[in-house]
């Protein structure tokens, strides 16, 4: 395919330079001209393989449809925090484009050029991304295409899931074999219709890969392999410092058999125990290997080691004072960031129900009380036009709870149960993404639903705290949803419960 390096799309974006290519597209970076603010993005450029060297009028439309159908589905899934935002699609030419936000971050694989991951780095790639397939398999989208490049580490330390494959593959090859696009290192072998087990695989097969540098189908851990099997062992043989436990999560995750696998991401988010994972760190000034390592002395050895103890001990006490007054400079810092990102809202507190959060000052509120529904006060953004027939809002709700004792997830269940019977009314992301407020573990669900002729798609999160369950609900017309979202979830960042 010929460059655009330097030229402008649709009037619009700036194609700067480009990222990556392949026999099949070009992902270039690129500015939008629009909307500067909003800073680079990535344009990914399809350009489609045909049997024959023209293209008939029906097989065009249905191509043309294919892409706008799956396109849809995929900006549906890009409102998770952790997929990389689809913020354009379109064609040109009979060349497809996908306009997608720019993650500033490192690959897995670029992280590997440096080193293997260890088993504590192993699980918090497992936990991330395996929260994120639940999301968009729940929402029946398949990756298709999971390799330690689609894996990113933004630079705050969030791990993003990227180059879902649905859309290369319906445009590039008519849907004909799933595989043409995915890795055949990472891909289950002799699997063309790739479905949730498939990505399960290639996530466990990534993962091994990453500990051990091999690729490989089975992982065993150091521990449990005898020394002189590790003598007369090849270097094909994966080995990792990791325990038992976790080997036997990735070997099932990449069994041979689809019908052997994990047939969900919850079901290993589950039998992941992350507790086992926790790494407790030494007390401050102590060093525990050569404090372990000292052995019985004589009464002049304790005391020449007690005075270098107390001496080394002073240095670090100097050296922490002298650091407090930057540690001060960095703390007001960040709290006048923080207090910036509000700078347009307003802090709404109830002390009835003894919780408060802050919403855009451009919004109307009204106090509810409403016993029935639960539901405290609702916040409305401005009437934007006279036809404006749907104004979004946000709901807050407490539900006070029985006398006994329920869990989050407990209730995360009747939640979704009272979703999936109500009338039009489907659900369209994670059931059980996980998400915090105000530090204590909550849930989000998205669903859409129909009222009075308009499609209306809504969004629960809910946490349990006091036995009472605090409930945020938005809403909005299914077109406009995406619009205030991130409004919304900087809402629930500032909610504060007592």
């Amino acid at each position: 395919m010929e460059s655009i390096v330097g030229k402008i799309l649709c009037d619009r974006y700036r194609i700067l330079r480009e990222l990556s290519q392949n026999a099949l597209s070009i992902v270039y970076l690129a500015e939008d001209l629009r909307e500067p603010s909003l800073g680079q993005c990535e344009i990914e450029r399809l350009q489609p393989q045909y049997d024959n060297e023209v293209l008939g009028t029906q097989s065009w439309r249905k191509t043309l449809q294919t892409f706008v159908d799956r396109g849809n589905a995929l900006k549906n899934i890009s409102q998770h925090p952790q997929i990389p935002q689809l913020l354009a699609f379109f064609e040109c030419d009979r060349e497809f484009y996908l306009v997608q936000e720019h993650i500033e971050g490192q690959s897995l694989r670029q992280k590997l050029e440096t080193g293997l991951i260890n088993e504590a780095e192993a699980v918090s790639w497992l936990q991330e991304i395996l929260g994120i397939l639940e999301f968009a398999h729940q929402a029946e989208v398949i990756h298709r295409n999971i390799q330690p490049s689609s894996l990113i580490e933004h630079q705050d330390g969030r791990k993003f899931l990227t180059d879902f494959a649905m859309l290369d593959n319906a445009i590039l090859f008519s849907d004909r074999s799933a595989k043409n696009i995915a890795n055949a290192d990472f891909a289950p072998p002799g699997e063309t219709n790739l479905d949730v087990a498939g990505d399960i695989y290639a996530l466990g097969k990534t993962i091994i890969y990453a500990l051990t540098g091999n690729i490989t189908e089975f992982i065993q851990a150091k521990s449990l392999v005898s020394e002189n099997t590790l003598q007369q062992s090849d270097s094909q043989l994966a080995i990792a410092e990791i325990t038992p436990k976790l080997a036997g999560i990735l070997n099932k995750m990449v069994g041979d058999r689809s019908a052997i696998r994990y047939q969900s991401a919850a079901e290993i988010l589950a039998e992941l125990d992350f507790n086992q994972n926790v790494i407790t760190l030494p007390p401050p000034f102590f060093n525990t290997s050569q404090l372990s390592a000292t052995p019985l002395a004589t009464a002049k050895d304790k005391a020449k080691h007690q005075g270098n103890y107390r001496s080394a001990l002073i240095q670090k006490l100097i050296w922490l004072l002298l650091s407090l007054p930057f540690v001060i400079a960095l703390v007001i810092i960040f709290i006048g960031i923080n207090k910036n990102s509000y700078k347009d809202f307003e802090n709404y507190i109830n002390n009835n129900y003894q919780f408060s959060i802050k919403y855009p000052e451009t919004w109307s509120r009204r106090e509810l009380d409403d016993p029935i529904t639960g539901e405290v006060v609702v916040f409305a953004t401005p009437q934007e036009r006279d036809l404006d027939l749907f104004r979004e809002k946000v709901y807050i709700a407490v539900e006070r709870l029985s006398s006994e004792p329920i869990s989050l997830e407990q209730y995360a269940q009747t939640v979704f149960e009272r979703i999936e019977q109500a009338k039009n009314s489907k659900i369209e992301a994670a059931q059980n993404y996980r998400i915090k407020i105000d530090e204590t573990p909550g849930r989000m669900v998205i669903y859409s639903r129909q009222q009075e002729g308009l499609q209306i798609k809504q969004m629960e999160a809910f946490t349990i705290k006091n036995n009472q369950a605090y409930i945020i609900i938005y809403t909005a017309q299914k077109n406009d949803f995406p619009e205030f979202y991130n409004t919304v979830e900087k809402m629930i960042d500032s909610w504060e419960i007592q």
